[in-house]
């Protein structure tokens, strides 16, 4: 078989066998697609097409090792936590910080959210000054509640969640890209009872399908925060 003639099979085997089972594939999928039909290839030819299939708007990339057949990037709504961010900026024009709000997914969760958490991210020496200010300008805040204080958690009105800053997390200036978002998300859920388990991966499965994201950098955020990624991964085939 001339290397027109598999690329051209290749092509019909992505998109027969794995455009109807999901919407996001890891290249090792790929490589297993090769190597059902008892075929070798060698990686940088693979990437090559992989290329090319993503020019002719076959297939999209969704961060390293991964790909999707969805064309629209995923947008995230910022109005939720625009005037938190404009306060800090105003306050704290040089500091390093990051903002989500369980606002933004109240459109993806199945049971509709009634009261909603902001999360401030920022480096630990600033978190104490942040929470004082925060609180002085009426904000319902928590200092990195953990414990005692976790369990005691309750979001009223203008509730928001101050935590120190990870390494290396997602952010677009100083509002948390979706990729950070969804993995904080599964921490605070739990450690804060936002949500069941279910009900975040409701929400995990429907936010993939309304627009493109980054399951790369999605899975290298989880490992920073000590998940368990390959219960990540078998939840993305799942939903």
């Amino acid at each position: 078989m001339n290397k027109t003639d598999f690329k051209d099979l290749l092509k019909n085997e992505i998109t027969k066998k794995l455009k109807e089972k999901r919407r996001y594939f890891s290249r090792e999928e790929v490589c297993n697609l090769i190597s059902e039909g008892r075929s070798s290839i060698h990686a940088r030819t693979l990437n090559s097409y992989l290329v090319e299939f993503n020019k002719e708007g076959i297939l999209y990339g969704a961060g390293r090792g991964w790909y999707s057949f969805i064309k629209q990037s995923f947008e995230l709504e910022r109005r939720p936590v625009k005037k938190i961010v404009a306060t800090l900026e105003k306050k704290y024009p040089l500091l390093s910080f990051s903002v989500w709000s369980t606002e933004q997914l109240k459109s993806f969760a199945h049971h509709m959210l009634a009261r909603f958490a902001a999360f401030v991210y920022a480096d630990r020496d600033a978190m104490s000054g942040i929470y004082d200010f925060l609180k002085d300008s009426g904000y319902d805040v928590w200092l990195n509640p953990r414990g005692n204080d976790a369990r005691k958690f309750s979001i009223g009105e203008k509730t928001v969640v101050i935590r120190p800053a990870i390494s290396r997390e997602r952010s677009s200036g100083h509002f948390a890209d979706i990729e950070k978002i969804l993995v904080d998300l599964f921490v605070e859920a739990a450690g804060l009872n936002l949500m069941d388990e279910d009900e975040y991966y409701r929400v995990f499965g429907n936010v993939p399908a309304a627009g493109r994201i980054d399951i790369g950098a999605l899975l290298n955020y989880a490992k920073r925060r000590k998940l368990k990624t390959e219960q990540f991964i078998k939840r993305i085939e799942s939903t």
